[in-house]
């Protein structure tokens, strides 16, 4: 009887496993595949309110492919510097795609993704903090990734912050 519960309870684990999993292991991270990779990217002079700018990131699968990390950095024209770090996670117990964000101004952000559209992917500020609101969204199109960082006081709409494209490295 003890052997029996056991292998009862392997099969429900091993179940609960391959249903968490899909596509070679990726567990819900098929529709953000596209972002996987390493980027380079530029901002054009009115693109940002730093001025042109360049820098790099990578989103990647880490920790047996349960979160992916996105690192990121960017120089100005104007001598600035900006670096981010930002974990996606699946938020049990619906396995709810989310992120947190920081950042080296002391920013944190807490997002929620949406996915409007294929190779697209919505960032959106949890409504629930103080303080303004923030939206990241992302699309690939031909090969080229584009970026929106938008930010809206609170009461208002959302503003374009910043605007970028990328190519895979």
């Amino acid at each position: 009887m003890r052997f029996t519960g056991k292998l009862i309870a392997g099969a429900v684990l091993f179940s609960a496993l391959a249903s968490a999993q899909n596509d070679g292991g990726k567990p819900a991270w098929k529709k953000l595949e596209f972002l996987l990779g390493k980027w380079t990217g530029i901002a054009g002079e009115k693109e940002t309110p730093l001025g042109a700018g360049q820098g790099g990131f990578s989103y990647e699968l880490q920790l047996n492919q349960k979160i992916i990390v996105r690192h990121n950095y960017a120089g100005y024209d104007s001598g600035a510097r900006h670096d981010d770090l930002m974990v996606i996670y699946l938020d049990a117990p619906k396995e709810t795609p989310r992120a947190i964000y920081f950042d080296s101004e002391g920013h944190t952000i807490r997002y929620n993704l949406a996915f409007p559209a294929p190779d697209t992917v919505v960032f959106e500020s949890d409504g629930t903090q103080p303080g303004p609101k923030y939206r990241l969204s992302q699309w690939l199109d031909k090969g080229t990734l584009h970026g929106k960082f938008e930010v809206a006081a609170p009461g208002s709409e959302y503003q374009t912050y910043l605007s970028f494209t990328a190519k895979r490295s």
